[in-house]
């Protein structure tokens, strides 16, 4: 399964795959933010960053640069940093609903596969046939020897 980081919270298979009613429930419980307001959070927060990197390397960086190579790094620094706080974002919300996913299955096999979000709900199996976890999660945790 390739990487991809989703644009959107109702982009990530776990959600994608269940029904409407249960998505609705899942994202509110994982309290995910909508399209615009996670993207509007993540560049202000790309772009506070910017500023600081900024201001923290101007005289090493900055200072000897004519105005449109500053303007290309900024740019950059810009996108750079809004793409890390959504991926940040993204994973953040991912577990919640990894997390959510697994109490509501709670010794029983999850529909999805909490490893690589493939649905498994039309399989038999007990592991995920893309990526081969258990889907069995069980709530009781083994006896550790001390």
């Amino acid at each position: 399964m390739p990487f991809s980081i989703p644009l959107t919270i109702e982009k990530i298979p776990e959600i994608a795959s269940l029904p409407s009613s249960a998505r609705a429930e899942m994202l509110t419980a994982a309290d995910a933010p909508g399209p615009w307001r996670l993207w509007s959070y993540n560049a202000s927060r790309g772009l506070i960053t910017t500023v600081i990197l900024i201001w923290l390397g101007h005289d090493l960086v900055y200072r000897d640069l004519p105005i449109v190579e500053s303007m290309a790094v900024i740019a950059m620094l810009i996108a750079t940093t809004t793409f890390l706080w959504h991926f940040w974002t993204i994973t953040r919300i991912r577990g919640r609903i990894r997390t959510g996913i697994a109490n509501a299955a709670a010794n029983e096999p999850t529909p999805i596969c909490l490893r690589c979000g493939y649905d498994c709900a039309a399989t038999g199996g007990d592991a995920c046939p893309e990526c081969g976890a258990r889907l069995l999660i069980s709530t009781r945790r083994p006896d550790r020897d001390v």
